[in-house]
């Protein structure tokens, strides 16, 4: 394993993390859009792989994560959506 790429792993989830912690934008993420905070992590963590793996590899790999997250990625914009138009409903009656 790349030890290059580890250091920068982790250094990478450090900071994600102290900016999910500790920034007001940050905390709103983590709170309200958990999903996306997730999305960015495995992103991010999938391009840290490239160097690493060979491209084929790296692609079925973001393939299948890719695939797998749709399904989670629509239920939670749908359920912002009922939030947002809930809370519409609400300030108009």
């Amino acid at each position: 394993m790349n030890v290059a790429v580890c250091v920068l792993a982790f250094i990478w989830g450090a900071v994600w993390a102290r900016y999910l912690q500790s920034d007001k934008m940050g905390q709103f993420l983590a709170q309200k859009r958990t999903w996306l905070t997730v999305v960015i992590g495995i992103g991010v963590d999938l391009l840290l792989l490239l160097p690493v793996i060979p491209r084929r590899t790296w692609f079925k790999i973001f393939t299948v994560i890719g695939f797998s997250s749709l399904a989670i990625i629509f239920r939670s914009l749908w359920n912002e959506l009922r939030e947002l138009l809930e809370t519409v409903d609400a300030v108009k009656g």
